[in-house]
């Protein structure tokens, strides 16, 4: 069986510690939340999203500037917690979960 890790370039990180918090975050790790597009949501870490994974697979570091406004309105924790967003249910990767992005 062949194991395939899910790697993320330090530059993309880099770009999305990057952006101006939002003034309030009140979520916790694996909490509920609410979506910049107002749907349900879980406060996840942005490895453990597969919109930010298939994002990432089709642009690598060149991320257009729509898509990385939409992940910066998704924060849902403070940057010195790692990098939390608010994910759509559908796209939130289960912890015990060993799966390739699709």
């Amino acid at each position: 069986m062949r194991c395939t890790s899910r790697l993320i370039p330090f530059g993309f990180v880099i770009l999305l510690l990057l952006v101006p918090m939002p003034s309030t975050f009140g979520h916790t790790p694996g909490s509920s939340c609410q979506t910049p597009e107002r749907t349900e949501g879980r406060c996840v870490h942005f490895s453990s999203c597969r919109l930010v994974l298939r994002h990432y697979a089709m642009y690598k570091e060149h991320m257009p500037p729509v898509i990385m406004r939409f992940l910066q309105r998704a924060r849902c924790r403070p940057k010195n917690e790692g990098y939390h967003l608010c994910c759509e249910l559908k796209d939130v990767i289960p912890a015990n979960a060993n799966s390739k992005l699709k």
